[in-house]
């Protein structure tokens, strides 16, 4: 068995603006360090046998945050990146709305059937970030616990994956800035049973000020 946890990395500008940012490798703002080292705090005293994050730098310093002093395995993986928006990056939801009518409305009603021009499907997302998990996990042995720190989109996915859930219901989990969730995974044969003890935690959040 491993316990995954899987925490959303902080706030950015394109977060707070509305602005569509998948492979844009767009910085934490001033309140998503905080809220990183927020969820450092927080997730002090959890035990993490290793650490793999998305490489672009949102996740990755929300990682490092996490990390801090502690001596085990930590490194980037691009197959965790969020979704690539393609001809979406950097525009809001009414521009993409406007060039491409229904497709947005298409992603968060039916992810599993959205293609975004020049970008990825959902499927393509669960099985690159999926192979990446995996990977960690045979590298890094049973019975231990994994943290993943990616993106919402990623995010969904892999939890999607790991209840052996099609991508339908991909939107139906909420997944906040540096919002923690933790499954407890056997596999994926139908006698296994995954558990998701923890979903989208942000306590955290509620006594910084920012």
């Amino acid at each position: 068995m491993h316990t995954i946890y899987l925490v959303r990395h902080g706030q950015t500008e394109w977060n707070s603006s509305g602005f569509y940012q998948g492979f844009t490798n767009v910085q934490l703002n001033q309140t998503g360090i905080i809220q990183a080292e927020a969820v450092a705090k927080e997730l002090t005293f959890v035990h993490f046998d290793s650490i793999i994050s998305s490489d672009l730098d949102r996740a990755r310093i929300t990682a490092e945050k996490i990390l801090g002093d502690r001596q085990i395995p930590f490194k980037t993986d691009e197959r965790l990146r969020e979704i690539n928006f393609g001809d979406w990056e950097g525009l809001t939801y009414d521009q993409i709305e406007a060039k491409w009518p229904q497709s947005i409305y298409t992603m968060y009603r039916r992810p599993d059937e959205v293609k975004i021009s020049n970008g990825e499907s959902f499927q393509d997302v669960q099985e690159r970030a999926w192979q990446a998990v995996t990977d960690e996990m045979s590298t890094i042995g049973e019975d231990k616990t994994i943290l993943v720190v990616a993106h919402g989109g990623t995010n969904r996915t892999l939890i999607c994956q790991m209840l052996s859930l099609p991508l339908h219901f991909a939107w139906n989990f909420s997944q906040g800035n540096t919002a923690i969730s933790r499954v407890e995974f056997y596999g994926l044969t139908e006698d296994d049973h995954n558990t998701l003890s923890l979903l989208n935690y942000t306590k955290h959040l509620e006594t910084i000020q920012l």
